[in-house]
């Protein structure tokens, strides 16, 4: 399997990879405020993202994290800006106007200001071994606070070791964790020979990914709402919910904003097969339905080849 891009035509291309990163971002997140007037339609797009390509990162664009924030800007603020600004005592939500954080360009050295984009193809390369083991770790994205955390650091580190130089910008490490996350489901899905349209460069080899062993090569997933319960607030999962109010607090939320808290299950098959049967918790605020996050265990959906 292909682990990472292939550091001779990293520079050539890298600029066509993150438009078509940002490009799958922009539909997903479309997609989810779709699904989002229909508890049903959004537990299945929870499980489904998942599901596809183990893409935990992108499933949470379906929850309660995406209720008061972009997802990104989430990210940026409580994940990003306390390693950029790490010596100016940043804490979580301060002005960053006069902060010399790491994006200051006087931390740029000689390989960062030269780089063609082979070091960073091999910053990206290195991570991938170590985001797949964060997976393994943490048994999927459920646990998403040790993932960042932990992702992050590593980046600061290896990239320091290749550029020698303390460099970081939100743009770096979003480019490499998203990289990361796209490689990793190759590894689910398998990849054809493909070329860029513009360059005739080869961007993708032809692997078979762990999914084709498990299914076969022209294996197909379906989902099936088999359940759907309106839980009343007297009911088990609403306790657990309100135990995670600090959490909640993080998302600009509260449970006081849930009005209505829906049991889905949502059954996985492949190829008319059951693989995998999840349960899903999706609350409404407002007139929209997002999956309740702080009480979910998806790890099983990262076992089904």
């Amino acid at each position: 399997m292909k682990k990472g891009f292939n550091l001779k035509i990293y520079a050539a291309v890298t600029f066509f990879v993150i438009a078509g990163l940002l490009a799958t971002i922009t539909v997903t997140t479309y997609t989810s405020r779709y699904n989002g007037f229909s508890p049903e339609k959004t537990a299945v797009a929870f499980v489904q993202s998942i599901v596809e390509t183990g893409d935990g990162y992108n499933a949470y664009k379906n929850t309660i994290v995406s209720k008061n924030y972009k997802y990104g800007d989430f990210i940026r603020e409580y994940y990003m800006y306390p390693v950029i600004y790490a010596e100016c005592d940043y804490e979580i939500g301060d002005d960053r106007d006069g902060l010399k954080g790491y994006n200051d360009d006087s931390f740029k050295g000689e390989k960062t200001l030269n780089d063609d984009g082979t070091l960073s193809g091999q910053v990206i390369d290195t991570m991938y071994d170590y985001y797949a083991k964060l997976m393994k770790k943490y048994k999927g994205w459920d646990n998403y606070d040790g993932v960042f955390t932990d992702y992050f650091k590593e980046l600061c580190k290896v990239r320091e070791e290749v550029f020698g130089d303390k460099y970081m910008t939100d743009e770096i490490m979003f480019t490499a964790l998203e990289s990361n996350v796209r490689t990793y489901g190759e590894s689910l899905t398998g990849t054809e020979d493909e070329f860029d349209a513009n360059t005739g460069i080869q961007t993708s080899v032809k692997t078979v990914g762990a999914y084709q062993k498990a299914f076969g090569e022209d294996y197909k997933f379906t989902y099936e709402v088999t359940d759907t319960v309106i839980l009343s607030t007297s009911n088990a999962p609403w306790g657990k919910i309100n135990d995670n109010a600090d959490m909640l607090e993080t998302y600009k939320t509260s449970i006081d904003d849930m009005s209505e808290l829906f049991y889905v299950v949502v059954e996985v098959k492949a190829n008319g097969k059951t693989i995998a049967t999840q349960t899903v918790n999706v609350v409404k605020i407002k007139s929209t339905w997002y999956v309740e996050n702080t009480t979910i265990d998806t790890s099983a959906l990262y076992e089904i080849a």
